[in-house]
């Protein structure tokens, strides 16, 4: 047992370096190996027992002082000792085949995060298992209070569930989250309430997301279980559209106008889609009360997000102004807008000739005193 405890890891790297030479030519260091980790698991185990026989010694010296009734103190230390140390080693291996599960069910998004998830959960069961072990190692019995406390189980189960109801369903909805593939940490994401922002952190009660003011919205999940989400970052096509307005002056040269429009936007926007797979149009769309109305339909070859999307459509309307101006139309300003504009600045005007006139007269009173 002492060879085992103290000694099973040298005598292993010397049968390892000695005799496995085909594991060392492939590179595979000792520490390493499948030997080390046996030889490893064999010490540590030894280890324990070396300590329960350190227990059996005690006992036996106690019984030979002439103490009655001597506990197996050994046998219960054993027990519990082994038991633990098969959980914790249980808990380190775990890591890494939950990781070779996620790559075998071919997991492309959200892997961190349902790891982590999945780790907390296996966590709780393992030792939850060790619990109940040591309690029916220790065969823990119930006295007179804890015998009241199972008296009121019905009543303190039902009182619990009502109070945890709401805080089950977000972790719930938490570890539905994490395992799911609708979003991950840093996609960019519209929630059907009209919230907007980049996914910050999926947690067991609460999803944090990051609107575009830089303000941190926590949402809790029980909420995003029941709610529209469309994820943006998953997107591979955007869309750019416009309504223009002409004059009625110009109904003749519409025509020309819009296929030079679309002339224009197709060989100086590369990222628009002009091979036909998805919508390219441009069209002279409507007669409107104060304005002829042509619609401006395109798609990009990147998501609706990004600098890279704002500079596409940047490109679009510059395209647009370029034909208009090649065109020599102009713009046709509401009519509802020009009427309030009109009215803005007569009222303007108004207000600036009785604040002169109010200082001229301000300024004869004070010449004639």
């Amino acid at each position: 047992m002492i060879a085992l405890a103290l000694f099973n890891v040298p005598i292993g790297r010397f049968l390892y370096e000695k005799f496995f030479y085909r594991f060392r030519d492939r590179g595979v260091v000792f520490e390493k190996s499948i030997t080390y980790q046996v030889q490893a698991l064999l010490s540590e185990a030894a280890r324990i027992g070396l300590v329960a026989y350190l227990f059996d010694i005690i006992e036996i010296w106690l019984e030979v002082a002439g103490f009655k009734n001597v506990p197996d103190i050994s046998n219960l230390f054993a027990q519990l000792m082994y038991s633990t140390w098969i959980a914790v080693r249980v808990r380190k291996y775990k890591i890494g085949t939950l990781s070779r599960l996620v790559r075998a069910i071919k997991v492309k998004r959200n892997k961190k995060n349902m790891i982590n998830i999945i780790d907390k959960v296996s966590d709780f069961f393992i030792f939850g298992v060790l619990a109940m072990i040591w309690i029916d190692i220790l065969k823990i019995k119930r006295g007179a209070g804890l015998s009241s406390i199972f008296a009121l189980s019905g009543a303190g189960t039902l009182t619990l569930t009502l109070a945890t109801q709401d805080l089950a369903k977000k972790a719930f909805g938490g570890l539905a989250l994490a395992t799911s593939d609708n979003f991950a940490i840093g996609d960019n994401i519209v929630l059907g309430d009209g919230t907007t922002g980049v996914v910050k952190k999926i947690g067991w009660l609460n999803t944090a997301i990051r609107g575009g003011d830089e303000l941190v919205t926590s949402i809790p999940n029980s909420q995003l279980s029941n709610i529209r989400v469309t994820n943006r970052s998953n997107l591979k096509y955007s869309q750019v559209k416009q309504t223009l307005r002409f004059d009625y002056s110009d109904i003749d040269r519409i025509p020309a106008l819009v296929a030079a429009i679309k002339e224009e936007i197709g060989s100086s926007c590369p990222e628009v889609v002009t091979d036909g797979s998805h919508p390219f149009r441009v069209h002279w769309s409507n007669f409107e009360a104060d304005h002829l109305a042509v619609s401006v339909d395109c798609r990009l070859r990147c998501p609706p997000i990004g600098d890279k999307y704002a500079d596409a459509r940047q490109n679009i309307l510059i395209a647009i102004a370029r034909a208009v101006k090649k065109m020599r139309f102009n713009f046709v300003m509401p009519t509802q807008t020009y009427k309030d504009w009109v009215n803005y600045t007569d009222a303007e005007e108004k207000k600036l000739e009785t604040t002169e006139q109010a200082e001229e007269s301000n300024n004869f009173v004070e010449e004639e005193s």
